[in-house]
């Protein structure tokens, strides 16, 4: 009977091993910023490209083949933490394979009924209650399931802007720009936080999607996306920005976007959560890192299990976190937010991915 289960047991591993690497994009194409001098992009996206190139260079990036199993469609789910309190503002971008999100929807089914979760958000700011607190673990084991990539962005509060010389206001000028464009009506201050989230957003989704396949993107609505028009003006600007970063001849036929708002969707809701609560707990454990010794910081209650969740990727879902910030002398530095546990799992799973 040992001898049967030991069987299974390598059988099933070597399934997931299959699998995983189904999922998984070979030898990808890095090199996004190419019809323009680099000095013509955005350090923020410029920054982004040169991070993701240095993780591939030591050999842990890995991302996500969102054309497997004739995924026809991706979907992006954007969230954002540190307007009120911390050193870092931070920018969480979950992009995924649309037709695979029903999985991880089943998933979550049972979990809400387990946890008595009804309709309850599940977010950094819910880390309080006991239910959602009760029921993290579990979530993110569900998130680790999903084929995509969730890319957390943090931006030292310091750095006035990512898009001209950090230390001069550039707020004015920018919205002046999308003024001329039609796409107005945000306070200059707002400009920069919709131009970040609107050029990673953009980044990623020429990075990860297949040409013919269709957008759907669904942003927490905050001050840059407070209602119906600011959102219409938000993907007029994002199919703008698109194509500066979109490989020569691919194409995507739909692009579609929505907002939380009523009637709320649970199932999107709860794939919003993924960047939501690694957008607010990476920001906490940033500010604290700055003041503290690592060893002795204090996290919110949630927030300790959402960054061990980032020491790893999962079957399904890839992740990288990244920093912008100023050194002492007040130059722009830029690095990677590793995290490794002190003490591994005992039933983790090693899934070698080839190449």
């Amino acid at each position: 009977m040992a001898q049967q289960h030991q069987i299974e047991g390598t059988e099933y591993k070597s399934r997931l091993i299959e699998f995983a690497n189904q999922l998984a994009l070979k030898r990808p194409d890095l090199n996004l910023l190419r019809d323009h001098p680099r000095a013509e992009y955005p350090v923020l996206t410029e920054s982004l490209e040169c991070l993701l190139k240095e993780r591939d260079a030591q050999r842990k990036l890995v991302l996500p083949n969102l054309a497997a199993f004739n995924n026809d469609a991706i979907g992006i789910f954007s969230d954002y933490s540190g307007e009120n309190s911390g050193n870092y503002m931070t920018y969480s971008v979950l992009v995924c394979g649309y037709n695979f999100i029903s999985a991880f929807s089943d998933k979550m089914k049972v979990i809400r009924e387990r946890y008595g979760l009804a309709q309850k958000e599940i977010g950094f700011k819910s880390f309080g209650m006991g239910q959602v607190q009760a029921s993290l673990r579990d979530f993110l084991a569900a998130a680790d399931t999903l084929p995509g990539f969730l890319c957390t962005m943090a931006v030292d509060k310091r750095i006035s802007t990512l898009f001209g010389p950090h230390d001069k206001p550039q707020h004015e000028r920018l919205a002046q720009i999308l003024e001329e464009y039609g796409l107005g009506g945000r306070k200059p201050r707002e400009v920069e936080k919709l131009l970040r989230i609107v050029h990673i957003s953009a980044f990623l989704a020429a990075l990860l999607t297949h040409d013919g396949q269709k957008i759907f993107w669904m942003s927490d609505n905050d001050s840059i996306c407070a209602n119906l028009e600011q959102h219409h003006s938000m993907l007029k600007l994002f199919e703008r920005v698109l194509p500066i970063y979109a490989r020569p001849g691919v194409s995507f036929p739909l692009l579609g976007g929505a907002l939380p708002f009523q009637p709320r969707s649970v199932e999107m809701n709860d794939l919003l959560s993924i960047a939501d609560v690694h957008a607010g707990s990476v920001a906490q454990y940033l500010t604290k890192s700055d003041a503290e010794n690592k060893e002795e910081i204090v996290l919110k209650a949630g927030a300790e299990k959402v960054l061990c969740s980032l020491a790893g990727d999962g079957v399904g879902l890839k992740k990288a976190t990244f920093l912008l910030r100023l050194n002492p002398q007040g130059a722009l530095e830029r690095g990677q937010v590793e995290v490794s546990l002190v003490k591994p799992p005992s039933d983790a799973t090693f899934i070698p991915i080839f190449e």
